[in-house]
């Protein structure tokens, strides 16, 4: 990762980010008001139930498959950028070799538009062009450049998607309020085509604006790989409920540091269970969790707004 990068991703996932995160707790506040999470113990086992299922299932598919979308448009841009600039210079070898009237040797072969590249990892035909590596599968219809009808399409569906399995109403909105104002904030700071589509169609009101796949579009527009934004995204949701419940339990600070602590060894397994997960897994939720999500909204007092 590039120091650029590096320095974007700090900036995304700092607890500073004015994005309304420290005013929800997604359910958190419901099972403080039962009483079954009461100290350190019971909290850090909340939060390894809530990373195990809605976060892993909902928030971290989500991402993927957002960041997954801007990643294959970039390089489907920075690609064809190239196949321009070589479609540039094999013009002017052109002209040089009518000016010289001398035969292109046989190890470099230019018949007027067409070209071809011999590596048989970077294979370019005239206009169309093809990248073998199975990571950038940018011929995947269902995932295209953002520019392209289908690439809107795919991102117009997740966001869809999401809206539908975000079930409890708090939680729907909670997702809504941080990913609007997270696109307002990465205008000026996490520009890129993909945020500024994304936003566009928000605005228009053909998408709601989701929060895990706004930050998934501003750490990609960064330079972020899929898999570490997948896995930030996750830490610092955790941070950030587990500084809402140090102030709502509440406990002290070392405490809340050893939560943290026994959370990360966690995180990793649940960035690979999102990379396998069954598509028809997604949105995959506890039950118990959600109920208490939806009991949430009619407590007599309340700290938070989810």
């Amino acid at each position: 990762m590039s120091h650029t990068s590096l320095s974007g991703l700090l900036q995304l996932t700092d607890s500073a980010l004015p994005t309304g995160a420290f005013s929800h707790s997604f359910g958190l506040e419901a099972y403080l008001e039962s009483g079954e999470v009461h100290d350190e113990a019971t909290l850090l086992a909340w939060l390894e139930g809530f990373l195990a299922t809605q976060l892993t299932h909902t928030d971290a598919v989500a991402v993927r498959r957002a960041a997954r979308l801007a990643e294959m448009g970039a390089c489907d841009a920075e690609v064809g950028s190239c196949a321009a600039e070589m479609g540039s210079c094999d013009a002017e070898v052109g002209a040089c070799d009518a000016e010289v009237g001398s035969p292109v040797g046989p190890d470099l072969a230019v018949r007027g538009p067409q070209f071809a590249v011999q590596d048989p990892h970077f294979a370019v035909r005239g206009p169309h062009f093809a990248l073998p590596n199975p990571h950038f599968a940018i011929q995947n219809p269902h995932l295209g450049d953002l520019d392209d009808a289908a690439g809107l399409d795919a991102l117009r569906a997740l966001d869809v998607e999401l809206t539908a399995l975000l079930v409890p109403a708090q939680i729907r909105q909670a997702s809504l309020r941080m990913g609007r104002r997270l696109l307002e904030i990465a205008a000026e700071n996490f520009a890129s085509d993909a945020v500024a589509s994304y936003a566009a169609d928000v605005a228009a009101g053909t998408c709601a604006g989701h929060y895990p796949i706004a930050f998934a579009l501003a750490g990609a527009g960064q330079g972020i790989d899929e898999e570490t934004l997948v896995e930030a995204y996750l830490y610092s949701t955790l941070t950030s409920l587990t500084q809402n419940a140090v102030r709502a339990i509440p406990l002290g600070q070392l405490a809340g540091q050893r939560v943290l602590g026994g959370l990360r060894a966690h995180v990793p397994a649940a960035v690979v269970r999102s990379r396998a997960a069954d598509p028809r897994h997604f949105g995959a939720a506890a039950p118990a969790l959600e109920i208490h999500q939806m009991r949430h909204e009619h407590q007599r007092a309340r700290m938070f707004a989810s």
